[in-house]
């Protein structure tokens, strides 16, 4: 008796990680074969779906190794989009809009940056008064870890002026940011949609998994996204390490749920962010704004790492500057971690030489953001926040990888797309920020899948592999990254996008 017929049949382009291969088969959500289109196509029956790539190539679907996708989702059906403002007074007239557009609800705006203004200052509370007087507005700045607040929105903030709240300029940040984000949260049915659009975004990027850093109330969300059919991504959760307790008393291990959506851990943050200069360095910022904020010490730290690890759950945790990134790798130490864990640092910004041979010899994981390469360089935000020495230092990802240390590639949502993130690294300002495509690649699917112990289900082409894949627009031996975009993306071999104009 012959072999089962596919139900999928790619043929034609170039197969990533499969030397000579130019086909592939899909059999029940799976691949059934990789290899030579005249022998692949040997499995083709009267029902196979027949997709002729014509020199495009296949990879294996994009994994964002670190997103917070609500708010990816919320990007696009909720916020005020103030990413592609050119000014502060642009960012202004754009919240404004958003205000008419709703009269008398909360008006919130994402994704500002100031380091690519002509003004070069951060938002503040007597601006959004003039822009939005009769409502509650904020605009959260583009990492998250910076808000600005009008004086109708200040009113719900309830913590005295201190390090994180400044209510002259209207400036809230880390904690005091998250509970203002908190007070003007949409309701449940937004939310919900938001996951979807998140989804669908992602199919368009050729995203397929995900590791999310989602809010203490998301899990329900993502549940009733799961119920609808709305949910086309996988997703792999990182919850809030408050919920630690919670997740022990239940029993809850990593890799808890479903296909599409596992618990895998517990997130916590060590630091803050540059752009908002409350990561926390060893000596001072360019411009004298103090030294950042170091949010959990060590002795706490691995006091939760033992917890987590005892458990049986993953821990990720937040460090972007060099005293933060100490601070987690004597926690590590103290606690003792075990390699297998594959416990990981987010971010992992601005490492030393010596620490990133402890990351290594600890046998942590290195979750980084090419993406965030736009703000490096002469003349970039970081450069600026950090001078020049420190900016050719930052987002090591070549001497991470010549450590051995696992890599696993992401967006931050800053902006979630994985071709924009790999081309910023195959042509990066400084050298230790390189990446070949053929690394970047391998990061963001295989490496971002061993980061959630997944690599025997996803991150490469091979028979028994579930079939999550992305058909790009060409071959990318024979054109530049930058001419590349993504035309058809498949999860468990559906086909969840098509870009328009193609077959």
């Amino acid at each position: 008796m012959g072999a089962m017929p596919a139900d999928l049949i790619l043929h034609g382009g170039p197969i990533f990680g499969a030397e000579g291969a130019d086909a592939l088969a899909v059999r029940c959500g799976r691949i059934a074969a990789v290899g030579p289109a005249a022998e692949v196509l040997s499995l083709r029956g009267p029902e196979t779906v027949l997709v002729p790539l014509r020199g495009r190539a296949v990879l294996p679907g994009f994994f964002d190794a670190h997103v917070h996708f609500l708010r990816v989702g919320l990007e696009k059906t909720f916020y005020v989009d103030l990413s592609g403002a050119r000014s502060l007074s642009q960012a202004l007239e754009l919240l404004a809009a958003g205000a008419k557009a709703r009269p008398g609800e909360w008006v919130v705006g994402r994704a500002w940056d100031e380091s690519r203004w002509p003004e070069r200052r951060y938002l503040e509370r007597a601006d959004l008064d003039r822009a939005v007087p009769k409502q509650p507005c904020y605009a959260m700045r583009v990492d998250g870890h910076l808000l600005v607040a009008n004086t109708l929105a200040l009113a719900r903030c309830t913590r005295p002026d201190g390090e994180l709240v400044d209510r002259d300029l209207g400036h809230l940040r880390e904690e005091a940011a998250g509970e203002l984000v908190r007070a003007a949260r949409p309701d449940r049915e937004t939310l919900v949609e938001a996951l979807a659009a998140a989804s669908r975004h992602a199919a368009a990027l050729g995203i397929t998994a995900v590791a999310d850093m989602p809010g203490s109330d998301h899990l329900p969300l993502y549940q009733a996204a799961l119920r609808r059919g709305t949910l086309k991504t996988r997703a792999f959760l990182y919850l809030p390490v408050d919920l630690l307790p919670s997740l022990r008393a239940l029993g809850i291990e990593k890799g808890f749920g479903s296909p599409l959506l596992a618990i895998q851990g517990v997130k916590v943050f060590a630091d803050g962010s540059l752009g908002a200069r409350t990561a926390a360095l060893s000596s001072p910022y360019r411009d004298g704004k103090g030294t950042g904020q170091l949010l959990v010490e060590r002795a706490r730290l691995a006091r939760l790492w033992a917890e987590a690890e005892e458990a049986g759950l993953q821990v990720a945790v937040h460090a972007i500057g060099d005293r933060a990134i100490e601070e987690v790798l004597a926690a590590a130490e103290l606690a003792r971690i075990s390699p297998s864990a594959r416990h990981r640092i987010e971010h992992l910004e601005l490492p030393s030489a010596s620490q990133l041979d402890r990351v290594a010899a600890l046998g942590l994981l290195a979750s980084m953001q090419p993406n965030f390469l736009q703000w490096s360089g002469p003349g970039g935000m970081y450069a600026e926040r950090l001078g020049p020495e420190r900016d050719a230092a930052i987002d090591p990802h070549r001497e991470v990888l010549a450590r051995g240390i696992p890599l696993a590639l992401g967006s931050d949502g800053m902006p979630m797309g994985p071709l924009y993130g790999i081309g910023l690294a195959l042509r990066p300002p400084h050298p230790p920020q390189r990446l070949s495509w053929t690394e970047a690649v391998r990061a963001y699917t295989e490496g971002a899948a061993y980061a959630v112990g997944a690599e025997k289900e996803l991150g490469t082409i091979a028979r028994g592999k579930r079939a999550d894949l992305v058909v790009l627009s060409d071959d990318p031996a024979r054109t530049t990254p930058d001419k590349l975009q993504v035309d058809l993306t498949f999860l468990g071999g559906e086909r969840v996008y098509t870009r328009e104009g193609v077959r």
